[in-house]
């Protein structure tokens, strides 16, 4: 079996992507992603998959399960991916135009991480169109909310993983000879601050304002960023009525750090702020956690086997530990071979210049069509 045989388009594959591209699909709105799971599960169903749909909860949307040997209980290969992005409805329209400069191509949630689920369906339908099979079953689960933490979906993760030989996510790759296997933790975490209302104007110190009391709690949470833990607010939402003391703010904040240990340590340092403030005005709460996935001997050979096929067809691959969260975490931690990072090269995950090196899909489908054909 010669994978460079297999006749993958570069511009039919980048249109392919532009559609998925198109369907917006931003976490908080359960009934877009939706749109884009269906869409999905659509072209898994044409290329003869045995598609069920996951419905969404708490407001996200849909998830889908794509079965390539139903009949086939035997330990398998999961895909593994997420179809919701970062970016408002109306970014394509506004200031995130599909456009191609350079060699690279932008658009909302191109990198993170829909380029790489539709690689990972075009090497499926390359390997099928040339008649060649895959030693082991394929299921490919595409999931709603991973921006969001994984809050509705790391249960359903869990139970499709367990029982799979491995597990390959096609995140996109920080550079066109990374792989991902490992990753540090991360959470995230729900602020409020509680305060007391008053007149704004006539009797503003009768109150005790919960944005200002807001404001002192993000400056603290930003000076004890370190080399080993990274704090960020995210989200932001504060007062209630117009010309009052507002009386509630609420807030996001994500946390990752290189050890579970030094997360624990950086929550626990965040509930110490709450406990010493003597109005009780702070409250914490944990949202989602994503696990510490540590490199295991067969995630080392699963590396090393990519490592020969990406050889094979001209890719010098290294591999890293990561931070920056994945639903890889979650099957890494529970000891399933795990690879990150399959996606095409790319740049700028949740900026408005999200981007991928356009010369790399065609390498990284051939990797991905590679590992599928072969891994046993």
């Amino acid at each position: 079996m010669d994978i460079q045989r297999l006749p993958f388009d570069e511009r039919a594959i980048l249109q392919g992507v532009r559609r998925w591209v198109e369907c917006e699909s931003p976490s908080w709105d359960g009934a877009a992603v939706s749109r884009m799971t269906a869409q999905a599960g659509t072209e898994l169903q044409q290329m003869g998959a045995q598609v069920r749909g996951i419905p969404g909860r708490d407001g996200h949307g849909d998830c889908v399960l794509g079965d390539f040997a139903p009949d086939d209980a035997s330990p398998g290969i999961l895909i593994l991916g997420h179809l919701d992005t970062v970016h408002a409805i109306g970014s394509l329209a506004g200031p995130m135009p599909w456009r191609e400069a350079e060699g690279r191509a932008y658009g909302p949630g191109l990198f993170d991480m829909k380029s790489g689920n539709f690689l990972a369906l075009e090497a499926l339908r390359q390997l099928r169109a040339a008649g060649w099979g895959t030693r082991l079953p394929v299921r490919v689960l595409f999931t709603s909310d991973e921006e969001s933490g994984s809050p509705t979906t790391r249960a359903l993760i869990e139970d499709v993983a367990r029982g799979q030989r491995c597990v390959l996510v096609p995140e996109g790759a920080q550079s066109a000879g990374r792989l991902v296997s490992g990753r540090f933790p991360s959470c995230r975490l729900r602020l409020w601050t509680r305060g007391r209302p008053s007149h704004a104007l006539i009797q503003r110190e009768a109150g005790r304002s919960a944005i200002a009391a807001m404001a002192r709690v993000i400056l603290a949470i930003e000076a004890m960023n370190g080399g080993d833990v990274a704090y960020t607010v995210t989200y932001l939402h504060a007062g209630l009525t117009v010309a009052t003391v507002p009386v509630e703010s609420y807030a996001e904040l994500v946390c990752t750090a290189r050890s579970a240990e030094v997360l624990d340590a950086a929550i626990a340092r965040i509930r110490a702020i709450a406990d010493a403030d003597p109005d009780g005005a702070l409250e914490v709460r944990i949202k989602t956690q994503r696990p510490l996935w540590v490199r295991s001997t067969a995630d080392i050979a699963l590396w090393e086997h990519a490592q020969r096929l990406g050889r094979s067809i001209g890719l010098d691959l290294t591999y890293d530990a990561a931070f920056g969260g994945s639903d890889g975490n979650f099957t890494g931690a529970l000891g399933i071979p795990t690879l990150d990072e399959l996606g095409p090269a790319g740049a700028d995950a949740h900026q408005l210049s999200e981007n991928i090196e356009v010369a790399s899909l065609v390498p990284r489908a051939r990797l991905m069509a590679g590992l599928l054909a072969t891994l046993e």
